[in-house]
């Protein structure tokens, strides 16, 4: 298996984000710039009730046992709702999830989550290289990530 150690990972940080409420739209990425396990970025971006909550794993490392969370600005909430519409509204398509492959390195994934109609919607979007689609980028930029899930954000304030 080529990735069996960060699938592991990807778990702890599943389980992470479970654990925080099930009602946030939220967007993890997942960031391979090379086939190097220890070179994986995975972050997740949530926001709920007006908070934004940063978790992020860098290669085979553990989550920190404190997200960084932020109160969201109008900017943050709009760059987050724009990113989560282009997947509902399919200008950015999804995969699915249990037949599709990873191309290989560099590509990133991520893999979002909002309410919509009172009912969760969710997919896995898949691609080569590390170049954002428009609308992820604004998200990354609005929130101080100067490139896909960098340790740039600000502090919880």
């Amino acid at each position: 298996m080529r990735h069996a150690g960060p699938t592991g990972l990807a778990i702890c940080l599943a389980v992470t984000v479970a654990a925080s409420e099930v009602c946030a739209n939220r967007l993890t990425f997942e960031v391979w710039p090379d086939s190097s396990p220890d070179h994986a970025v995975f972050c997740s971006v949530a926001l709920n009730d007006g908070w934004i909550t940063l978790v992020q794993v860098t290669g085979a490392g553990m989550p920190n046992p404190q997200p960084m969370r932020w109160r969201a600005s109008q900017a943050e909430v709009d760059a987050l709702s724009d990113s989560l519409q282009a997947f509902v509204g399919g200008k950015l398509g999804s995969v699915d999830t249990y037949v599709s492959r990873l191309p290989p390195a560099p590509f990133l994934t991520v893999t979002w989550l909002t309410r919509l109609d009172d009912r969760l919607a969710t997919g896995l979007y898949i691609q080569s290289g590390l170049a954002l689609p428009a609308p992820l980028s604004a998200t990354l930029i609005s929130l101080g990530l100067t490139r896909p899930c960098g340790l740039t954000a600000r502090a919880a304030e």
